[in-house]
């Protein structure tokens, strides 16, 4: 039989329009800038294809001369995989064509016809410095396994029109070279079919845990609500379980274990013999269960609660034992009219159990209503920023031993003329929700520190300290707006505190670290607040430049109950004490938490034994009662 030229098959349109999948797929699931499909000739390199979901530089029959040192051509040329990382700092790919277009990452596999000559390459390259993990790396060779073997078929199929060619003077062998040809071919449908099949599961479920995506949990719900709607009897039901440390754990060991303890949780969970359940990853840090039964509310409140006893037990990780804390919300579709709403409703009351402390709450009307409200408040919010209707209350922080107040935290309040008033906390989670935090942490921040530089003329050492958000600290210009805004109110930097939380600081470690230590060159106090509370507070206080801690108050108040707490606190004070630091305790409400903050030596303590936070006004007449009782009407100057 002769032999098949490779170089002038033509890929049929069929085949062409699979592999444009493929590769949209591919930078879809991966995700990357560019997923390609290149094809080599004697003298050049094309694109034969190139995913069109996502913008980058490459076309299909774009077209390079070979001998640049391409990325492909290393690859077709010694027949191998390729993994460049981050071209800009490898010596060996720095010159490379590519990174003109910017892309300086490229990960690809050689693509050969069944006699073994080289049809091109399947290759991903990005803009950003990229490691593909071993799931994508698979995804990849898996994708390269299902082209050769279309090519092997196409190959095959050319094979047999020549060989029907020469057939005609070989009648003697044909049977025998038919016989071996059709065997050959139904081998190669078989592999073409099982790489479908791959394809398509890549499709429904998520890479790194085999649950259900996102897509698949919606058309799986959909399904299921639609069915218990036409039958009664049967209902569904969707359990959405969050990880309120999901994203501490993540960021400390890494996505794949997360991924693997997530996988665990299922495995502990078991066969649900009365229930049907299916399993799917809507986000990085939560899970859904999407549940069928006939007698749903039975087998429901079973598995919630077994749910939640599995979900709190130990997962060793990597010699540790690590206990999730997780929050459950369910919903039924008796009170969802469509799929999307079933899962709607599970999200809400997922969230209402996260605000609320609860390990479990079942959607009700009444919360779809308290969300409605809080999508109205939150609209509200920008009209009171633009208005300048918020105003700051502050709390004083005190030396325990004299009393004195030493300084205040200033703390955002909102007076809506409808629902009253609403707390720093809520105000700063909704004003990041709308993209407003700038303005409003500028706001608290100009306040501040202008009532800050009141104070100083008359009171010495007097601190007032403000909570930073992530998304400030973020902000590569925060430490120059703050030194902006004490030189405009001519206030010392060591009268301003400012209080970072451990996860501000986990949004992006080298980010704050920076914005840290500028602020530091500044003069600013910076403190750790709700010291204790997270799994790597004595770690930061390594990592950064904290000169003050602040000793979270649910320690105080569970020390009464719980030696374990004053052991605790007693424990971080001396660690405290060692390494030079301030330390204030929060959550002060009686005399027996004053005496054992004095009793261990802490310099300042804050709670409402001393004083609870208070309008302006109300504080500095508070204030000056203190600092000059003999003239308690005095203003500040």
């Amino acid at each position: 039989m002769s032999k098949v030229n490779t170089r002038e098959l033509i890929i049929p349109q069929q085949m062409s329009e699979n592999w444009q999948r493929i590769v949209n797929l591919i930078a879809q699931l991966i995700p990357v800038s560019a997923a390609l499909i290149m094809r080599v000739d004697d003298a050049n390199i094309s694109v034969f294809a190139a995913n069109d979901n996502v913008d980058n530089p490459y076309h299909r029959g774009d077209s390079e001369h070979l001998n640049q040192g391409l990325y492909c051509e290393f690859v077709i040329e010694q027949q191998q995989s390729l993994a460049v990382e981050n071209a800009l700092t490898d010596k060996t790919w720095s010159n490379n064509p590519d990174i003109k277009l910017g892309m300086i990452s490229y990960c690809g596999f050689p693509i050969n016809w069944p006699n073994g000559s080289p049809f091109g390459t399947i290759c991903v390259l990005d803009t950003e410095p990229r490691k593909l993990n071993e799931t994508a790396t698979q995804l990849l060779e898996s994708y390269k396994e299902s082209i050769e073997a279309q090519l092997a078929t196409l190959y095959r199929n050319q094979q047999l029109k020549q060989l029907n060619k020469e057939l005609k003077s070989r009648v003697s062998t044909r049977t025998q070279d038919l016989v071996e040809l059709n065997f050959s071919l139904n081998q190669e449908i078989d592999k073409r079919l099982a790489a479908e099949q791959k394809v398509l599961y890549h499709q429904r479920h998520d890479l790194g845990t085999g649950f259900l995506n996102r897509n698949s949990l919606e058309i799986e719900a959909s399904r299921a609500v639609a069915f218990s709607r036409a039958n009664p009897s049967f209902t569904v039901a969707a359990i959405h379980i969050g990880f309120s440390n999901g994203k501490l754990i993540q960021s400390k060991y890494g996505f794949s274990v997360w991924e693997s303890i997530l996988v665990n949780l299922r495995d502990k969970l078991g066969c649900q013999c009365t229930i049907h359940i299916q399993t799917a990853r809507p986000t990085s840090t939560e899970l859904v269960f999407l549940a069928e039964s006939d007698n749903l509310q039975r087998d429901i409140d079973q598995f919630c609660q077994h749910l939640i006893d599995v979900s709190h037990t130990e997962f060793d990780v990597e010699g540790e034992s690590l206990h999730l804390h997780s929050y459950v919300g369910v919903a039924s579709s008796a009170d969802a009219s469509s799929g999307e709403l079933l899962l709607q409703h599970a999200s809400e009351a997922m969230r209402s159990c996260k605000d609320s402390g609860h390990k479990l709450i079942h959607f009700s009307k009444a919360m779809g209503v308290a969300s409605k409200n809080r999508h109205h408040l939150e609209s509200y919010l920008l009209q009171a920023v633009r208005s300048d209707d918020l105003l700051l209350y502050f709390q004083p922080k005190v030396s325990p031993g004299s009393r004195n107040w030493t300084g205040a935290e200033a703390l955002l309040r909102w007076r809506h003329p409808v629902m009253g008033d609403i707390s720093n906390e809520t105000l700063i989670k909704m004003a990041e929700k709308n993209g407003l935090i700038f303005e409003v942490g500028t706001f608290v921040l100009r306040s501040a520190i202008a009532k800050a530089s009141e104070w100083a003329v008359t009171l010495k050492d007097f601190k007032v300290a403000v909570n930073i958000s992530a998304v400030q600290l973020k902000n590569p210009h925060f430490a120059e707006q703050i030194e902006d805004l004490l030189t405009a109110y001519q206030l010392p930097a060591e009268y301003l505190e400012l209080e970072v939380t451990e996860s501000t600081l986990i949004a992006d470690e080298t980010i704050a670290l920076n914005s840290l230590l500028a602020l530091h060159r500044i003069g600013v106090t910076l403190s750790l607040d709700d010291f204790g509370t997270g799994y790597s507070s004595f770690d930061y206080l390594k990592k950064f430049p904290f000169d003050a801690i602040k000793v979270d108050k649910s320690f105080i108040k569970q020390m009464d109950t719980n030696a374990h707490d004053k052991t605790i606190v007693q424990s971080i004070i001396k660690i405290a004490k060692k390494l030079d630091l301030a330390i204030t305790v929060e959550g002060i409400e009686n005399q027996e938490h004053e005496d054992f903050i004095i009793s261990e030596g802490c310099e300042y303590g804050q709670g409402f034994y001393y004083g609870k936070p208070m309008p302006c006004d109300e504080f500095e007449m508070c204030l000056m009662s203190r600092h000059y009782p003999k003239s308690a009407n005095q203003s500040f100057q």
